[in-house]
C-alpha cells in the first residue's frame, strides 16, 4: 500500500525529525508544522509513502492520502492550488486537524469564498469524515457544506502515541519553579492577530516574571529571525545583542528587560526531539505559541495560554485548558497553573484521544496509538 503524504514538509537527519536552518533555507521553517508531521508519521501504518505539497500535482497511484491539517481555512490560502493537488490524487483523502483562522472567531468570514466550499465539497466525495481542531473550525466547516465532522484536536497531542496526563509539580507554587515561555514577538494586526500592542506587553511581562520569578527560565524562540539570531551561539556576542535590541524595540520593553537577559535564556532547536528534550526539563510553559507550549502539555506538564486569535482560544477551549485573553489585566501565570483544574483538562484529553482513535479507524488507517482501556 502506498500514501501519498499530503503538505507534509519535514525533513530527516540521523534519525531526528528536523527542519531546513533558519540562516540559509530559502524558506522559513515552521517548527510546530514540523510536529505535526512527527506525530502523524509515528501514529499510523502508512505503508511506502510519497509526498505532494498544495499546487503541485501527482503523477504516481497510491492507495489513500493522509493530508496534513493546518489553518488552511482562511482567505489567503490559494484554493485553485490546493483543489487542483487534491483533484490528481485517485484515492481517498483524510485529514487530520483541519484548522480555521480568524482574528475574532467570526464563523462566517468564509461564507463568501468559493475556493473553499470547492475545497471542503471534494474532502465530503471523498473522505469518510473530516477531522478538525475545535469547535469553532467545525462551526466553519459545516457553514462550507462540510458534513461527518470529527473534532479531534490537533495530531501532535499525541506524539507519544499515549493520551497525556498533566500532574502539576508542586515546585510551581515555589521561585524553583522551571518555566518555559514560548515566543511570538512578530505579531502584527493581521489574521493571526487581534490585538498585537496588547500581545507584546504581554511577552514583556511573561519574559519579567520569568526571570524575577523563576530558577530557570527557557525563551523558545520558534522560527523568527531576530529571536533565532539572540539564540545562534555561532554569531559574534555583538551581533547577538543588536538582535536582541531589535525585538525588546519591537515589543515595546522600554528598559524594563536588558539585551543581555534576553541572550541569557534565549533557546533554539533544531530537531523535534532535542524541543522536546529542552521542554522535559521545565515545569511548565507559558506563552504565545500553540506547538510552544504543545511540546509540554503532550509530556504531561502544564502550560499557560496568552490569547490572541481564533486558532489558540479555540484549542484552549477544547482541551479546557487555562489561558487570558492578552487584552485582559496581567495575571500571575504561576497562581493560575496551580488552580486549574487539570482533572478538567485530563478528560478533554481523554475525550480527544478517543475522537482521534475513532477517525483513524473509520477512515481505514492502522492506528499505532496506545489504546485505553
Amino acid at each position: 500500500m502506498t500514501t501519498a503524504l499530503v503538505h507534509f514538509n519535514h525533513s530527516f537527519k540521523h534519525d531526528l525529525t528536523t527542519w531546513p536552518d533558519m540562516r540559509t533555507s530559502r524558506w522559513k521553517p515552521n517548527y510546530g508544522d514540523m510536529l505535526v508531521c512527527a506525530a502523524l508519521l509515528r501514529q499510523v501504518d502508512l505503508g511506502e509513502t510519497v509526498r505532494v505539497s498544495f499546487g503541485a500535482t501527482l503523477d504516481k497511484p497510491v492507495s489513500r492520502a493522509l493530508i496534513r491539517g493546518s489553518t488552511y481555512l482562511h482567505h489567503k490560502l490559494d484554493f485553485d492550488g490546493a483543489n487542483r493537488t487534491l483533484d490528481s490524487i485517485d484515492a481517498p483523502l483524510t485529514i487530520v486537524g483541519l484548522g480555521a483562522q480568524s482574528p475574532d472567531s467570526d464563523i462566517s468570514f468564509l461564507d463568501g469564498n468559493e475556493g473553499a466550499k470547492s475545497f471542503i465539497s471534494r474532502l465530503n466525495e471523498r473522505s469518510t469524515s473530516i477531522s478538525v481542531r475545535g469547535s469553532f473550525t467545525a462551526a466553519v466547516v459545516e457553514r462550507l457544506g462540510g458534513k461527518n465532522i470529527r473534532v479531534t484536536g490537533c495530531p501532535s497531542l499525541f506524539y507519544t502515541l499515549e493520551c497525556p496526563a498533566v500532574s502539576p509539580n508542586p515546585d510551581l507554587a515555589t521561585t524553583r519553579r522551571r518555566l518555559g515561555v514560548s515566543l511570538h514577538t512578530g505579531l502584527r494586526k493581521s489574521m493571526y492577530c487581534a490585538a498585537p500592542e496588547n500581545a507584546r506587553e504581554a511577552h514583556v511581562k511573561a519574559i519579567r516574571y520569568g526571570i524575577d520569578q523563576c530558577a530557570a527560565l527557557y525563551l523558545f524562540e520558534q522560527g523568527v529571525m531576530s529571536e533565532f539570531d539572540i539564540a545562534d551561539s555561532k554569531l559574534p556576542l555583538a551581533e547577538r545583542n543588536i538582535a536582541a535590541r531589535e525585538v525588546l524595540d519591537r515589543i515595546g520593553a522600554d528598559d524594563r528587560i536588558t539585551a543581555d537577559e534576553l541572550v541569557n535564556h534565549m533557546v533554539s532547536v533544531r530537531s523535534i526531539e532535542e524541543w522536546l528534550a529542552r521542554a522535559s526539563e521545565l515545569d511548565a510553559i507559558i506563552g504565545f505559541r500553540f506547538h510552544g507550549n504543545m511540546v509540554a502539555l503532550l509530556q504531561g506538564k502544564p502550560c499557560y495560554y496568552y490569547v490572541y486569535d481564533s486558532r489558540i482560544r479555540e484549542f484552549c477551549e477544547l482541551y479546557q485548558l487555562p489561558y487570558q485573553d492578552v487584552r485582559e489585566d496581567w495575571s500571575d501565570p504561576g497562581a493560575k497553573l496551580l488552580e486549574h483544574d487539570w482533572g478538567k483538562t485530563n478528560a478533554a484529553l481523554k475525550a480527544c484521544h478517543g475522537e482521534m482513535l475513532e477517525f483513524f479507524r473509520e477512515n481505514n488507517f492502522e492506528n499505532r496509538m496506545q489504546v485505553a482501556a
